[in-house]
């Protein structure tokens, strides 16, 4: 594979994270939200629990 595929993934990646993040900063209490998806990712909460521990899906 070539660095221009790594790096059209890479870009791609960056664009997905800027959505999701500018997605929860933008609706209520996104701010706090966003702090509870990244303190849950950093101590080893799975992705699929996340969304009932941060309350994300009320």
């Amino acid at each position: 594979m070539n660095k221009d595929l790594y790096k059209g993934a890479l870009i791609m990646a960056a664009v997905l994270v800027v959505l999701v993040v500018g997605g929860f900063a933008l609706s209520d209490n996104g701010v706090q939200k966003a702090g509870c998806v990244g303190r849950a990712i950093a101590s080893g909460i799975s992705l699929g629990n996340i969304a009932s521990v941060c309350g994300l899906g009320r």
